[in-house]
């Protein structure tokens, strides 16, 4: 039973926020439309990080009875049909305001309708213009589950739904979200659908080009990985870090832009935040050394560590093609 909400909502989530920007007939919406506004701000209260909802706290908040502000068109209408059904008639109620940094700004609203509330995550750039949404919290009607869905350092969005019988958790759900500006749309980072199975490694990045001769994906296991492309300048590499020990409760994950500073190693040191971490390249290997303050990309036991070794690509398959028949 589980496995097959989780699953539902994960997927629908994923594939809705892709065309977060969109219609559901597929026009794109005017962005002079989609602005928020300075009273629109004030009508959210301003949240800390890490903040998190669960299902019973949104079931707690009661809808406004004179909404001040109609969000139906930040939000696209096959997102809303999808939980709410089609004809529902929604009242959007402004919860949480988020500052995540210089160029976005994360807002929480909930809408409701008699019997069934729901809350969506709402982007606007540093102009007050709308950037993206997705599902943040979609409670389902099983009254032994419990969801919440967190927003760490990172600004990663972690939803877990836990299922109980009796007093014991017998299964447990997790799915980390991460919001790429490039594309205004949320990419599946991890999922977790069930302790019974082993967790899925979505990297971010694979597809990014790497031609640098650093380029290329390292690890130790599944779970421990650190991926290299191609920056956005040649003085520059994109990276993607995974870690995480054999029990999962020590868990680091970056991304970010590393400035090369030799032929051999790259440097991750970015304004306002207080993070330096290292990769030092010999041979086929890497090992990261985290110089200082990198406890808002991990837990805060551990630290990023190890070296690991990169893997053989992929030969690509030629298909020969058949002589044409004369």
């Amino acid at each position: 039973m589980l496995r097959k909400v989780f699953g539902a909502v994960s997927c629908c989530m994923f594939m809705l926020a892709c065309n977060n920007n969109q219609e559901e007939n597929g026009q794109p919406r005017s962005d002079d439309s989609l602005r928020i506004t300075t009273g629109m701000q004030a009508a959210f209260k301003k949240g800390k990080i890490p903040y998190q909802l669960t299902d019973t706290a949104l079931a707690g908040i009661s809808p406004l009875k004179e909404p001040p502000y109609d969000f139906s068109k930040f939000i696209p209408d096959s997102m809303r049909h999808q939980y709410f059904g089609k004809n529902a008639a929604l009242k959007y109620t402004p919860m949480a305001y988020v500052p995540k940094d210089a160029k976005e700004n994360f807002y929480i609203v909930q809408a409701s309708t008699a019997r069934k509330k729901a809350a969506y995550l709402l982007v606007y750039d540093a102009e007050g213009r709308f950037a993206g949404s997705t599902p943040f919290l979609l409670p389902d009607d099983n009254p032994n589950t419990l969801q919440s869905t967190a927003i760490d350092k990172a600004f990663t969005i972690t939803k877990t739904i836990i299922m109980k019988e009796g007093g014991d958790i017998v299964g447990e759900g997790k799915e980390v979200l991460a919001y790429e500006p490039s594309t205004k749309s949320f990419g599946v980072i991890m999922m977790d659908a069930l302790n019974d199975r082993p967790s899925v490694l979505t990297n971010p990045i694979d597809t990014f080009p790497k031609t640098n001769k650093l380029a290329g994906d390292y690890v130790i296991n599944k779970k421990n990985i650190v991926s290299v492309r191609d920056g956005r300048y040649a003085n520059q590499l994109l990276v993607y870090i995974h870690t995480e020990n054999e029990t999962g409760d020590c868990i680091g994950q970056m991304k970010g832009e590393f400035l090369i500073t030799s032929t051999t190693s790259a440097t991750y040191r970015q304004g306002g935040d207080p993070c330096v971490l290292n990769l030092n390249f010999k041979g086929n290997t890497v090992s990261i050394n985290e110089e200082s303050g990198c406890g808002n990309h991990r837990d805060l036991d551990c630290q990023f560590a190890g070296t690991f070794t990169r893997k053989k690509p992929q030969p690509v398959k030629q298909t020969l093609a058949k002589p044409k028949r004369k």
